[in-house]
């Protein structure tokens, strides 16, 4: 278990690294998020305890990066991870198809959420990069969950 949160963790900060400098470096404004790939993998592949810890250290760990308020990322993750959970009761996630969904839904929400607290106006063409990184975050996500797959795999031999 512990080696698999380890792990984790690194390909985290690698995410954190891709979300950070190279994805804004190609268009400023545009921002993908990887750890909703990795929350709904977490989901698919580790109990709901390990997968619990995993997104609440996370999503502290990402509060420290973002200009949110204090307890908004970590709240917004934990709604994602818990919404999700429930989700897998209904609905089939080992799809890539479903995977790529949901993503691209909740980073909308997730972005949306932040919009509103931030008390922000967002005019016609800042909805692009918005628009652009929520089918970025969709297209990637069946990849993030088939990393944690392989690591739990790996680990579990």
């Amino acid at each position: 278990m512990v080696r698999t949160q380890i792990s984790l963790f690194g390909i985290l900060f690698l995410a954190v690294f891709l979300e950070t400098i190279i994805v804004p470096g190609l268009w400023s404004q545009l921002r993908m998020d990887l750890l909703i790939g990795m929350t709904i993998g977490v989901i698919i592949h580790l109990t709901f305890s390990q997968g619990l810890v995993f997104i609440m250290i996370a999503s502290l760990f990402l509060q420290a990066f973002s200009g949110a308020r204090p307890g908004f990322v970590p709240m917004m993750y934990l709604f994602s991870f818990l919404t999700i959970d429930i989700l897998k009761r209904v609905i089939y996630l080992e799809n890539v198809l479903t995977q790529l969904v949901l993503a691209l839904v909740f980073n909308m929400l997730l972005v949306v959420a932040y919009v509103i607290s931030m008390d922000m106006e967002l005019e016609g063409l800042e909805f692009w990069p918005l628009i652009t990184g929520s089918i970025l975050t969709g297209l990637m996500s069946p990849l993030m969950v088939r990393i944690v797959g392989h690591l739990k795999k790996a680990y579990e031999s």
